[in-house]
Order: structure tokens, then C-alpha cells, then sequence
């Protein structure tokens, strides 16, 4: 049944990215403080839509727009993000001259995307949420106008993400040249029916891996993470490594939950997935231990991740990719947050050796970001370590062990660069003390509310636990 309620979270988010854009205009203000603040606001209009419409199962556009309890969650949890990276920015943006009031509108508009991307399963609605985030993206990745590397950035995630899209629309079109829908259940339920399926219908779900591989970040589609995430503004880089990848997972939950195991040769698809996660898990972590720029070593990072991801999706095991996102969020978010934070007027400090004697020098900075990277390594008793045993696990209870050996081998290896940085912090003497700005109460309040999700997601999570096993229980496969 068509409701217009199940647009008020997104409406709310339009409201504030357009009126951010006005303020802009009429209200000439040095700083631009203000916008995040107002920003804020739609986002916890948005946020309490999203928790009031808990138990409603609303729709619209006859169902090809819908709020599940997955889609609430999911969106619930991109608001927070976004939340965040706006309270990490306001300072930033003075620091670093990218003083302009559409940062704010644009990433309200790239929050949009995501929320249409998780609240569909009609590929070309999907799609259309994918290019909303894109645009903003490619906007946001170049703010830095004065930078050539974020110029670079921006023209290689243009170019690059053109050609996935492109691949992923040549998919969804041979997919309805086959099924005659572009609705992921009637495709899946076409599949069914007939006894085989051509070669379009293989190179239809390829060509959305590829389409969807280049937003998660998974090799060999991964070649625009470092060099992105290194030239964009340090709080883009923080939204890009989380809020696409988990947008771009929860469709591959949406696509391929009902697809393995009920359409004959699903097979061919899980294997081409089972060789993705491995080679994502190996080269990430094996090309991170070489990166001494801390922006680059965390995109190599936040690949390896989507290649333990992967395995929650090959596992069949919804709740523990549902769960996974929501601790790489917090541990992600945070550590960039850390980095940030060792930053002054038009200077950010992103070599590693600039991290010597940070631990003792701005002890608050570098306990917060050895416990983000520890928890990013999967040590007890932080979220990460949980959210890694969550996914193994249900991994090993579907026979996946070898996939599953490999994965564990593949983070012992990153344990390597994770306590690298640590080991800089507090065991060896800086070769050129600085001074840094450490009046920012917002990023502060950033670091908290991360720590504390790392550390309760580790320690108990019940909770959160039980909303996500609801959430994923509303899922009709």
C-alpha cells in the first residue's frame, strides 16, 4: 500500500541539504559553522523518522520504495555517519581553507543516495540512488580546490566510476532483456522458473559485480581507493571508506540473499564472489604493509575489510554483515577522527614517521587511535574482534573453511601494519616536534561517541544485536 510517510526520511534530508545551499547564499558568514549545525538538525528529524517508523512496514510507488526494518536500520545507521562526519568537519574546513557552505549540501545529497540504494529492490531505483551519491562524491572527493591530488582524486573517481556505471547499467539492462524486470524478486523467481539460462543471464549478475565492486572497493576494482581516499578531504575520506561500502554491501544482501541456492547456476556466481574475497583479503593487507602515508594505509585497510564482508555474503549470514557494518563504522569513523585531529592551520600530518611520540606528546589522540586500529585488527574485547568472529564463524557452520583460513591468516597480516602505527606513537622519539590545534570540542565528542561504540560493541553487544536480528528478519528470503 502506497504511504507518502515513507518519504519523510529522505524529505527531510532534501529540506536540509536546500536549505543549507540558501543559507549560503543570504547569510555571508566567514565561518560556515553554522550549516553543520543546521544540518544536524534535518538529520535528527530524519533519524527519529526513521526510529518512529520502526514497526510500519511502510511503501510507496507500489512497493519500489519501501521502509523494512533492514532499510530503517541500515538508514538510521548512515544518518549517524553522516552526523559525525559533519561534526569532524567543522573545524577541518577552516583549518584547511575548504571553507565553502555546499560541502554541507553536498553530503546530505550523497546521504540521500544511500538511503534510496537500501530502501529498494528495483535495480534501476537502485540505481538511480547510486548516481545521487556518485555526483555528490565526485564533487566532495575535489573540494580541496587548491590541491592538485584532490583535483587527481576527483577526475580518477569521475572516470573510473562512469565506467562502472556504465557496466552496471549493460547489467541490469541484460537482466531485464532476460527476465523482463528489473525488480531483484520477479528476476529471481523468473530464474526459477525456467529449467536453464543463458549466457546473458551470467554476464547480467557479472556485470553487477563489477558495477557494485568498484563502490565496495573489492580487487581488482579497487584502483581508485588510495589515491581517492589520499587526495580528498580527510572527513570525505572517512565518508567514502564507510557509508558507500556499506550502502553497496546491503544491496549485494538484497541481490544475491534469495540468489544462492535457489537458481540453478548460482554456483558460478558464488565462485567468481569466493575469488574476490580472496584476492581482496590478500592484496589489501599485503599493499598496505608498504604505505607510509596513513590515508593510503587506511584504504588498503578499508579493502581487505570489504573482502571479510564479502564473506558474511557468501555465508549467507545477514545479521553478522549487518553487525560488521555497524562496528566499521564507529572504528573507521574514529580513526580518521584521530588523524584529523593532528592537524593545524593549512597542515595535516599524514606520514607515518610524523606519528613518532604522538602517544605521550597528545596522549588523548593516541590512546583513541591505537584502540580504533587495534579494533580494525580484530583484538578482544573491541567491536572488531566480535565482528570478525561473527563472520567466521557462520562462515565455518557453512562449510566455508577454507576461505575462512585464509581470512585469518590474511588479518594476522594486518596486525602487522595496524601495531606499526602504534609502535611509531609511543616507541620511537620524533624527529621534528609540532604543535597542533586542540580547541575542537566537536571532534572531541566524535572520539567519544566512537570509543564508546567500539569498546560496547566489544564488550556487550546485545542490544544492538537484537535490532539487527530483527531488522534482518524482515528480509522475505
Amino acid at each position: 500500500m502506497n504511504n507518502i510517510w515513507t518519504l519523510l526520511p529522505i524529505v527531510f534530508v532534501l529540506t536540509g541539504s536546500l536549505l543549507v545551499l540558501l543559507l549560503e547564499v543570504f547569510i555571508q558568514r566567514e565561518t560556515k559553522d553554522y550549516l553543520g549545525f543546521v544540518s544536524l538538525m534535518f538529520l535528527v528529524l530524519s533519524g527519529a523518522a526513521c526510529v518512529t517508523f520502526w514497526n510500519k512496514g511502510y511503501s510507496y510507488f507500489n512497493g519500489d520504495l519501501f521502509l523494512d526494518k533492514l532499510a530503517l536500520f541500515l538508514s538510521l545507521l548512515f544518518i549517524i555517519g553522516t552526523a559525525l562526519i559533519i561534526l569532524i568537519s567543522m573545524k577541518y574546513l577552516s583549518l584547511q581553507n575548504t571553507n565553502y557552505g555546499e560541502y554541507y549540501s553536498l553530503l546530505l545529497f550523497a546521504l540521500i543516495g544511500t538511503l534510496i540504494m537500501v530502501s529498494s529492490t528495483d535495480l534501476i531505483i537502485i540505481f538511480l540512488g547510486l548516481e545521487v551519491l556518485s555526483m555528490s562524491s565526485y564533487a566532495l572527493a575535489g573540494l580541496k580546490r587548491n590541491d592538485e591530488k584532490s583535483g587527481e582524486a576527483a577526475l580518477k573517481y569521475f572516470l573510473l566510476g562512469s565506467f562502472a556505471s556504465a557496466f552496471l547499467i549493460y547489467g541490469i539492462a541484460f537482466l531485464y532483456g532476460t527476465s523482463k524486470s528489473t525488480e531483484i524478486f520477479s528476476i529471481i523467481d523468473h530464474f526459477q522458473a525456467v529449467s536453464s539460462q543463458s549466457i546473458l543471464v551470467i554476464a547480467g549478475f557479472g556485470l553487477l559485480i563489477i558495477g557494485f565492486g568498484f563502490k565496495i572497493a573489492v580487487v581488482p576494482f579497487h584502483m581508485w581507493t588510495p589515491d581517492v581516499y589520499q587526495g580528498s578531504p580527510t572527513p570525505i575520506t572517512a565518508f567514502f571508506s564507510v557509508l558507500p561500502k556499506a550502502a553497496g554491501f546491503a544491496v549485494l544482501l538484497r541481490l544475491f540473499g534469495p540468489y544462492f541456492g535457489q537458481i540453478t547456476q548460482s554456483q558460478n556466481i558464488f565462485m567468481v564472489l569466493w575469488f574476490l574475497s580472496v584476492l581482496t583479503m590478500v592484496a589489501g593487507n599485503l599493499l598496505a604493509l608498504r604505505q607510509k602515508n596513513i590515508k593510503r594505509l587506511l584504504a588498503y585497510s578499508s579493502i581487505a575489510h570489504a573482502g571479510y564482508l564479502m564473506i558474511a555474503v557468501l555465508a549467507k549470514s545477514h545479521y553478522s554483515l549487518v553487525f560488521y557494518l555497524t562496528v566499521y563504522l564507529f572504528m573507521n569513523i574514529g580513526a580518521f577522527s584521530a588523524v584529523i585531529a593532528l592537524s593545524k592551520k593549512d597542515k595535516e600530518y599524514l606520514q607515518l614517521k610524523d606519528y613518532a611520540g604522538i602517544g605521550f606528546r597528545y596522549p588523548w589522540i593516541g590512546a583513541t587511535l591505537s584502540i580504533f586500529l587495534l579494533s580494525l585488527a580484530g583484538f578482544p574485547p573491541t567491536g572488531g574482534f566480535l565482528a570478525k568472529f561473527y563472520v567466521f564463524s557462520e562462515a565455518v557452520s557453512q562449510d566455508l573453511v577454507p576461505l575462512v583460513v585464509i581470512g585469518v591468516l590474511a588479518s594476522l597480516i594486518s596486525v602487522f601494519y595496524y601495531l606499526r602505527v602504534i609502535v611509531y606513537m609511543y616507541m620511537r622519539e620524533p624527529s621534528t616536534p609540532f604543535e597542533i590545534d586542540t580547541n575542537n570540542a566537536p571532534l572531541v565528542l566524535v572520539l567519544f561517541i566512537c570509543l564508546y561504540g567500539v569498546i560496547q560493541l566489544g564488550i556487550y553487544p546485545g542490544n544492538v544485536l537484537l535490532f539487527i536480528k530483527q531488522a534482518v528478519a524482515s528480509l522475505p528470503f
